[in-house]
């Protein structure tokens, strides 16, 4: 069976499960950093997801120890049904296709902001600002890029706003060759 398939229909009973109970901002926080410790620890992946012989109370205290807190109810239940049903090999798929649903489900959206250097409140700002546009919960993750040389770069769903100065200097230098190439 095709793995985004066995993933999304997992995520949505997740997303259904965690919608009856009420507890979908924890599960949430919770699933958000288990899929950061998984995809930085590769090994933590491996054991959740390819490691049959590994019993389900083994996974579940990896997953708390990866976490620094219990399990909530509902992610411990959905991680037993994963191993029950031995489709742990898409665990993390399922996570992350759970943590997309959600964020449509409650009308968020996730987006960038990429920095020259630590720029205090810039952040709160842009989110702000695109909330009252959007009229979504937006939740900007920070970055740091010494490469763009200064302004920012901000990408939310489909829409990138370059306002970084290394790509200023690059529209001037194709600018100069393309004048260049109509004199010569």
């Amino acid at each position: 069976m095709n793995a985004g398939i066995v993933a999304s229909r997992y995520a949505k009973a997740l997303l259904k499960f965690v919608q009856e109970t009420g507890n979908g901002d924890k599960v949430y926080a919770q699933a958000g950093v288990l899929v950061l410790r998984m995809e930085d620890i590769g090994q933590l992946e491996d054991y959740i997801c390819n490691h049959g012989e590994i019993c389900l109370e083994k996974k579940i205290q990896l997953l708390e120890t990866a976490l620094g807190e219990p399990l909530a109810m509902e992610l411990s239940r959905f991680t037993a049904l994963v191993v029950r049903q031995r489709r742990t090999g898409f665990f993390l798929r399922m996570l992350q296709a759970f943590l997309v649903l959600y964020r449509e489900a409650a009308g968020m959206k996730l987006g960038t902001l990429v920095t020259a250097f630590p720029a205090d409140g810039l952040k709160e700002k842009m989110e702000a600002l695109f909330r009252q546009r959007t009229g979504a919960d937006v939740q900007l993750e920070m970055k740091v890029d010494p490469e763009i040389l200064g302004g920012f770069i901000f990408e939310l769903d489909d829409m990138l706003l370059d306002a970084s100065v290394a790509s200023r200097f690059r529209e001037i230098r194709r600018q100069l060759i393309e004048k260049n190439n109509r004199i010569v």
